[in-house]
């Protein structure tokens, strides 16, 4: 009898948190719009109109002929944003389990577009950075790596730290060591397309994740002083050795990082070279203070749709204009750092920190590019740029944050819910 009375309450224990646990489910469900940041949601529905905007009035003056890029960009957003949602579905433990196949993959895609005909996979501006595909357009796999990259490293530095909770030269050699050896090989595939920029952005990602996840300041004055260095020589290079640069470190450069690089450092002595930028600086000197309003802009810049779309921004709205749209990626990239601040792990932390730091390099290099302060780059602006590779991984890099932003504040409360239901 005392058996059957112990299976009774048992069997009734279980289908009690059985009910809860479908309570909890439910409302799990029901609240997950109200779970996501709301802020992110509506920069990111700000940069949506911007974009769409931009690319209409800047395919205006371009010789596209019947094209229309500003359709085309707002099928890319609906589409973004259901990619969004969907990832902003998951949660932290999901995320780490599919570091693996995510990073295995894109680098496989990244090794396939290489030895690709160019029938699936064209040189373009004498770069071979996309698959073509029918019906779904291009796909650039380095943009895909970078998100995978980041995800991967997380976790690295995540075990990393818990296994080795005293920080030695040892452990923090250990860690670079394995940072580098999944960092490594595909940056050099990268490279070979040529995208310099994007291999960039990798490092970008890696160093500064490593420097959140403690690693001794002895490991952090390397990473700082070997780039500082570099650019100390190739400054003094510059002013009092010129012939080094043009004649022998600019050679070893592709053709078309060439003619960038020497249009960048001499526009005056080589306006062909040197013709994007310049266009671009008349364009962006020709807005002024408020700009020429919206859709009036008539300075012809090439690609001006895509990656010097803030060209148009400025010669459009002005300094006050392109200042608004600088501001809303600060508040944007603040969030990202407040929720890697805010997140219950390090994992999430650092996943923030990389998304974060790329991102406003990124943002740097492109706007650098389009007022003659950066050599130019194949770099986009992100969710303005014309583009479904550039605007889907931003979109699923936003996914995240707002799933780490979702996670954590239901990992605070979870168990408290569970709790006051089975009461």
């Amino acid at each position: 009898m005392f058996i059957v009375d112990q299976c009774h309450i048992i069997f009734l224990s279980m289908k009690l948190y059985s009910k809860s646990g479908e309570k909890v489910n439910s409302k799990t469900q029901s609240n997950f719009l109200n779970r996501l940041d709301g802020f992110i949601l509506l920069i990111l529905l700000a940069f949506c109109i911007f974009s769409i905007v931009f690319v209409y009035s800047s395919q205006k003056i371009g010789g596209f002929g019947s094209q229309n890029f500003a359709l085309k960009q707002g099928i890319n957003y609906i589409i973004g944003f259901v990619i969004l949602f969907l990832i902003a579905k998951l949660d932290l433990d999901q995320l780490e389990r599919l570091a693996w196949p995510l990073y295995i993959i894109s680098f496989i895609s990244i090794i396939v577009l290489k030895y690709s005909p160019t029938s699936i996979a064209p040189i373009i501006l004498g770069a071979k950075r996309w698959f073509s595909i029918p019906v779904l357009g291009s796909i650039q796999p380095s943009e895909y790596f970078k998100i995978a990259l980041i995800i991967l490293v997380a976790k690295f530095i995540t075990k990393h730290n818990s296994i080795h909770t005293v920080k030695t030269m040892k452990t923090d050699l250990m860690l670079i060591g394995k940072v580098m050896l999944v960092t490594l090989p595909p940056s050099v595939i990268v490279y070979i397309q040529p995208d310099t920029g994007m291999v960039f952005l990798y490092f970008v990602a890696v160093v500064s994740m490593l420097y959140l996840s403690g690693i001794q300041k002895r490991m952090v004055a390397i990473f700082v002083i070997i780039p500082l260095v570099i650019i100390g020589v190739l400054v003094y290079l510059y002013y009092y050795q010129p012939d080094v640069i043009y004649k022998q470190l600019i050679p070893m450069l592709s053709p078309h990082q060439q003619q960038r690089i020497i249009g960048w450092l001499n526009p005056d002595g080589n306006s062909n070279e040197a013709y994007q930028t310049q266009r671009s600086l008349l364009a962006v000197g020709s807005g002024g203070t408020l700009g020429k309003g919206i859709l009036k802009g008539n300075v012809y810049v090439p690609e001006k749709y895509t990656d010097f779309i803030f060209s148009t921004v400025a010669e459009e709205t002005g300094f006050f204009g392109a200042s608004f749209v600088i501001i809303l990626f600060f508040m944007l990239i603040y969030r990202i750092i407040g929720t890697g601040h805010e997140s219950e792990t390090g994992f999430g932390a650092y996943i923030c920190t990389g998304i974060a730091f790329s991102m406003a390099v990124q943002i740097f290099q492109n706007i650098g590019m389009v007022v003659g302060l950066m050599p130019v780059k194949g770099i986009s602006l992100p969710f303005l740029t014309y583009g479904g590779s550039s605007l889907f991984s931003n979109m699923i890099s936003m996914g995240i944050i707002l799933s780490i932003r979702k996670t954590f504040g239901l990992y605070m409360f979870k168990n408290k819910k569970v709790h006051q239901e089975v009461i």
